[in-house]
């Protein structure tokens, strides 16, 4: 049974009484409800945005009131750090200073508080229109906030604006997102019209520009990087995912996906330790609000978190890749433990039960009779010669039971790893030529 936390006229506590994990790894289903005079809850404060620090064992979320709550997933404890009296429309969480954590308000501005302190740190203008995105570097000493037609360069250190990435023809190009790409010191931006161009960092310069297939766009929505900076997948309104390799520049695979997944919201690679930073596994939210996990290496489909009932709005992972957190329509914050689910995943086949038979066992098998059909009486001869050929049908029939004993065997653990599968929908993926 998963836990249930209500935030109702609480600044501070335990997350969870007793630790446990409902379908899915589903640890704590986090509200904030109204209740009136005879404490029945009227309406829910609904959750729009959440961020993970750097560690990833903290967790920030923001609700419609502008209430912002610090949840410390190792420690099981929650407090309410400030409130800005308004709903956000992006947060970042992974700065350096590993109290600090930006908020963008309704006013087209990116505002800095200090969690520990419950303090105003920093402002930051300059947007005419709504910041739908903050990114933070690897290092967490440079930000991006990213709206419709502009995109800004920001220094944490001094909170100072290095660089500016505008639009000339606003009509007819829409900035979708604009993130710093780990490792490699590059921003890659994506536009409405599917172009996917690179700079550099440090002074916005041109680096290079993805060849999109001209046939067939793929209106591309969202975007997952690995680790490594090697690999950068590609979805949108369409059934397939395409993978593109960063380093040279080109188009490697495409992946065509089951038939009821008509467009992908958003995306991200799942990290797992030993990897190396080049992940094969990844999180994609569907059009029906249903997180799936799958497996871009052997094009399997692992696992899928929500349901169709009360929907996904917006998911996170943890950059450790041991929490997963959604926001629901209803307006609900869940939070999932993504080690639980993977240890249910990657749990090894149960133990064969064989029986063991003792010589006596096999020595009447040997010395069995053969009952003729026909009733008559037997000769010597006859009898000698039948009890050559009932050695050499019983040896076969040994030969015979030993080999069902092997295939039944294997039938089971085939049977086992097929529950273990549980009926999940293929992926087919199309390789291309390098």
């Amino acid at each position: 049974m998963h836990n249930t936390l209500e935030l109702h006229g609480k600044e501070s506590g335990q997350i969870w009484h007793r630790k446990g994990t409902g379908k899915n790894g589903l640890l704590v289903n986090v509200l904030h409800s109204i209740f009136n005079v005879a404490d029945v809850p009227l309406k829910t404060v609904h959750f729009l945005q959440a961020g993970f620090d750097r560690n990833g064992e903290r967790l920030l979320a923001v609700d419609q009131r502008g209430n912002v709550y610090v949840f410390d997933l190792i420690r099981n404890k929650f407090e309410l750090v400030h409130r800005t009296g308004t709903s956000c429309t992006a947060v970042a969480f992974n700065l350096r200073n590993p109290s600090e954590f930006l908020i963008a308000m309704p006013d087209f501005t990116v505002k800095c508080f200090d969690a520990d302190k419950k303090e105003f740190v920093a402002w930051l203008k300059g947007h005419s229109t709504p910041v739908k995105e903050i990114s933070v570097d690897s290092n967490g000493d440079f930000c991006i906030t990213t709206s419709a037609e502009i995109a800004f360069l920001w220094e944490l250190k001094t909170f100072e604006r290095k660089r500016k990435l505008t639009i000339t023809n606003k009509n007819d190009v829409c900035l979708f997102r604009a993130f710093f790409c780990p490792v490699s010191n590059y921003i890659l931006t994506c536009f409405r019209d599917d172009s996917i161009l690179v700079w550099d960092a440090r002074n916005l310069e041109f680096k290079y520009q993805l060849a999109v297939p001209e046939k067939n766009p793929p209106f591309y929505r969202a975007f997952a990087v690995t680790n490594d900076g090697s690999i950068l997948v590609c979805g949108g309104k369409s059934s397939y995912l395409q993978i593109w390799n960063l380093e040279t520049h080109k188009l490697v695979k495409i992946i065509e996906l089951p038939k009821t997944i008509k467009e992908i919201k958003e995306m991200a690679f799942v990290s797992q330790s030993f990897d190396g930073g080049s992940h094969k596994i990844i999180a994609m939210l569907c059009q029906d609000g249903i997180l799936r996990f799958a497996d871009i290496e052997t094009c399997r489909d692992l696992f899928q978190i929500g349901q169709e009932t009360d929907s996904i709005q917006h998911f996170l992972l943890s950059s450790n890749g041991k929490f997963c957190t959604c926001t629901l329509v209803s307006g609900q914050l869940h939070i999932y433990d993504l080690a639980t689910t993977w240890k249910e995943l990657n749990r090894a086949p149960s133990p064969i039960v064989r029986a063991l038979r003792s010589n006596e066992d096999f020595h009447n098998d040997t010395n069995s009779q053969i009952t003729c059909s026909k009733g008559s009486t037997i000769t010597r001869s006859s009898r000698s010669r039948i009890t050559s050929s009932t050695n050499t049908v019983t040896t076969n029939k040994l030969a015979i039971k030993k080999r069902s004993h092997s295939a039944s065997d294997r039938l089971q653990l085939k049977q086992h790893y097929a529950t273990r599968i549980s009926d999940k929908t293929s992926v087919s993926s199309l390789m291309l030529d390098q």
